[in-house]
């Protein structure tokens, strides 16, 4: 069938002579393009104008399962990875009703008007050499690239199906166990209420110790959608006093909390702002626990604010000191002085803070004055432009 007649509903069903692939191969192939590519360890293609493969790397080769990039000069990346809707036309990938939604087929086309970017897409493909059905997760990137005057997209594919099928799984436990701990919950705020005294004790124990695993498995959730840049920000009026005295009571009859005293420092400034509670709240509690846990018994953890600009800053103040090998590694993911295993707490502060709530989170340490951590956050919320940027700590 001529070109001319091939009909499409998103992108051109034009394709390139095998003479014109050859060329464009030779072009390819003359530079030092070929090694570079088998360098990386991803999935690597060179497309032309037509969207058509004119070279893979390794990688390639490896997922089509094909000897030679020879066999696939020509085929579209839908084809050669046996997309289920690249043969339902004559003009093939790229061209079915399904592409309009394909984010390989959009990125491609981005990538041939001089834009580099990056995409997600899905793909359901007959697996090969194996057989059967396979659908992926794939990020996608096109860059264009130029070489003896012709111009070309690098497209590079990474699949992401393990990340994806990993957040279901946790979207799925979380909300599971979250109602789970809910209705306990419940039923322990009437046993609390209704147990005889001589076991309310261990009834308000029980149910302490049940509110403190429901905001550990809240704070994990809350970690992993921020790594993944999902985490919602909900921003509300507060009072800086409500916040201190909220950290008091929650840590005053906690096991870090034992044999230690938790003060407010007299010289707080009342003041109100806008933040997300929650956040700021997991923020400060991670600072008023790692204190605890670096205050020996009978010692003091003091909790404080102080406005400057139009900015406040939340501080919690222990006499113990970081080495300085720990501090060096302090806000490093899962770095941690307390065993394996361990490590999210002040990475998590810096994160939560400074991604989520636009602020900034530091400390400082000596022997002869101990260890103050701080947070420092807008008074007019997380994203306001209007406010000046916090002075240096």
């Amino acid at each position: 069938m001529p070109q001319a007649a091939l009909e499409t509903r998103y992108a051109s069903a034009a394709r390139s002579p095998e003479n014109e692939l050859d060329r464009q191969y030779a072009i390819i192939t003359s530079q030092q393009i070929p090694q570079l590519l088998d360098a990386v360890p991803i999935i690597v293609m060179v497309l032309n104008g037509n969207r058509q493969v004119v070279f893979g790397n390794r990688m390639f080769l490896q997922a089509v399962g094909a000897r030679d990039v020879r066999e696939m000069l020509g085929k579209r990346p839908g084809e050669a990875f046996g997309c289920v809707h690249s043969d339902l036309t004559p003009g093939g990938c790229g061209t079915t009703e399904f592409c309009v939604e394909c984010g390989a087929v959009r990125s491609v086309l981005k990538g041939l008007r001089g834009e580099w970017n990056v995409m997600e897409c899905n793909i359901n493909r007959d697996a090969f050499p194996d057989g059967g059905a396979e659908s992926l997760d794939l990020r996608v990137c096109s860059a264009p690239y130029t070489v003896m005057g012709e111009t070309f997209v690098v497209f590079s594919i990474t699949d992401i199906s393990h990340e994806k099928r990993r957040r279901i799984l946790e979207r799925i436990f979380f909300h599971d166990i979250l109602n789970t701990l809910g209705g306990i919950k419940g039923i322990l705020e009437f046993v609390k209420e209704e147990a005889p005294d001589h076991l309310r004790e261990d009834a308000e124990l029980i149910h302490g110790a049940m509110v403190s695993l429901s905001e550990e498995i809240v704070s994990q959730k809350q970690l992993l959608a921020a790594e993944s840049n999902e985490l919602d920000v909900n921003v509300i009026d507060l009072a800086a006093m409500d916040i201190l005295e909220v950290l008091q009571r929650t840590f005053r009859n906690t096991e870090e909390g034992k044999n230690r005293r938790l003060a407010i420092d007299p010289a707080s400034q009342q003041v109100e702002f806008r933040s997300d509670y929650a956040l700021l709240k997991r923020v400060m509690g991670n600072m008023v626990k790692n204190a605890l846990e670096g205050t020996p018994s009978g010692g003091t953890v003091t909790l404080g604010t102080t406005v400057l600009g139009g900015w406040i800053t939340f501080s919690v103040h222990n006499p113990g000191f970081i080495p300085r090998k720990v501090q060096l590694h302090l806000f490093n993911r899962s770095f941690s002085t307390k065993g394996t295993g361990r490590g999210l707490g002040t990475y998590s502060m810096k994160l939560l803070a400074e991604r989520y709530l636009d602020g900034e989170v530091g400390f400082s340490t000596s022997e002869e004055e101990g260890t103050t951590f701080f947070v420092r956050l807008p008074l007019a919320g997380p994203l306001d432009p209007s406010a000046p940027s916090p002075a240096p700590a």
